[in-house]
This record gives C-alpha cells, structure tokens and sequence, in this order.
C-alpha cells in the first residue's frame, strides 16, 4: 500500500522573487537623510541656548526627536505619493488586533534586558549606573518622558517608513521555524543596529556589539508587531515602554544603591 505525504518544509526558508541592491542603498541613505539633518538643527539650536539645554539634555533629546518625528512623517507622505503601493501602516489596528498587551510585556523585558546589556559591569559590581542623567525632579520626568516618546519619533521612520519602501522595492519573506517575516523587516533591522553606530565610539566594544545585537532583535520583534496587528500602534508602544523602563531603573538604582 503506497501512502502520498506532503512534503516536509525546511526549517529555515528565504524567498525573494526579486533581489535588489540599490533599494536598501536608497533605504539606508534615506535613513540618515532623515536622522542625521534632524539632528545636527537640534544641535544648531542648543548651541544658541548652551546654558538651559547644558543643564536639560534630556530637552536636546526632545528636540532632535521631534524634528526626526516631522521629517519621517514628511517622507512618508512623499511615499505615498511616489510609491503609492508602499505599506506604512499607519492606521489604528482592528478591533481585537491591537496587540497592545502584548507591546506592553514586551517593552517591559526589553527594558530589562538592555539594562543588564548596557549596564552589566556595574551591575555586577553592584554600583549604579553612571548614566550622567539629571536626578532632580524636573530631570527624572523629562527623561522618562522623552525615552517614552521614543517609539512615535522612530517606529513611523523604522517600520512605517523603511520597512514600506523596501517591501515594494525588495519583496520577498523570511521563515524560521514558525517565525515568518517580510524581507524588508529583516533589512531594516539591520539598518536599525547601525543606526546605533555611535556606540562604538563612545562604549566599550562589548557593550556597542550587544546593543547592535538586541537593535536587531529588537527591530525584527518591532516589524512581527507590526504586520500582526496592522498598524504601527504595538511597535511605537513597545519601543516607548522598553527604554523608558531601562531609564527609569538606573534613576531607582541610582537613588536605592546611593543609601548603601
């Protein structure tokens, strides 16, 4: 007796009908078209009030967040009208798709997990992190809230953005086990480490290659909310609650550890 069975699938499987290089050039010079410029106005700014923004970093933080937040959303409009067929996800999410649980949780551990990243020297020496934020009040709020705005200044960049161009430039999906991811997700990712390049200057090199580590993972987490829920909802909160959780632990060791 012969039995007919289906065939078994690969573990791992890359399916990209049409691969292209220039796409994810244009993607990652439209990255810093968008970051870079946004930045440096920022920093043109503080300069002409040294003395408040020396005092409120966390206010230069601001500033360059909410010009890279415009230009991101100008260049999506762009899109839209250039590449009409480009996915931004900028929508509110379906009744019962919201996923914002899940963002939660999620941010929470990502949170955990790039203190113990960035900070493991310290704590394992059991000393609070030297982060060189403000610790007055004003300077707690104004951080927790800025790096819990970090998801609406970066994810409609990211996800909306990037990840759009290059999904009707670079279509094509990636599976892992049951883990299933368009291409331009995985791309983008990666652009999301290198956008954290500066950590090479200014950390020792293991802790800039973790935080090039866990952006990536971090980026593919992001994109999996994303196309789950449909919207850019889930990845903005995540991201918002995962550093604003990182920030407010090192002010809670630093003010619990300072009594010992």
């Amino acid at each position: 007796m012969t039995t007919l069975t289906a065939p078994r699938r690969p573990f791992a499987e890359i399916d990209v009908p049409r691969w292209r290089l220039w796409p994810v050039l244009l993607a990652g010079a439209l990255m810093q078209g968008v970051l870079w410029p946004a930045r440096e106005l920022a920093r043109f700014i503080a300069h002409q009030a040294a003395p408040f923004f020396n005092l409120h970093v966390w206010a230069f933080v601001g500033l360059a967040m909410v010009f890279q937040t415009l230009a991101g959303f100008a260049c999506i409009a762009l899109m839209r009208r250039v590449l009409p067929q480009a996915p931004t996800y900028l929508a509110w999410p379906a009744r019962g798709r919201s996923l914002l649980g899940a963002a939660l949780a999620i941010g929470v551990g990502m949170g955990v997990l790039m203190l113990v990243a960035d900070w493991w020297p310290q704590l394992a020496a059991h000393r609070a992190p030297d982060a060189g934020y403000d610790p007055s009040h004003g300077g707690v709020a104004g951080w927790l809230v800025v790096m819990a705005c970090s998801g609406l200044c970066e994810e409609p960049i990211f996800r909306g953005l990037l990840v759009g161009l290059l999904t009707a430039l670079v279509p094509g999906r990636v599976r892992v086990g049951p883990v299933d991811l368009p291409v331009s997700g995985v791309l983008v990712a990666l652009l999301f480490g290198l956008a954290h390049y500066e950590s090479f200057r200014v950390q020792p090199l293991s802790l800039a290659i973790a935080q090039q580590v866990y952006a990536f993972a971090f980026g593919l987490i992001y994109v999996w909310l994303m196309e789950r829920s449909r919207s850019l909802l889930a990845p903005i909160v995540a991201h918002g609650v995962g550093d604003a959780v990182e920030v407010g632990a090192v002010f809670w060791l630093q003010a619990s550890w300072a009594m010992h």
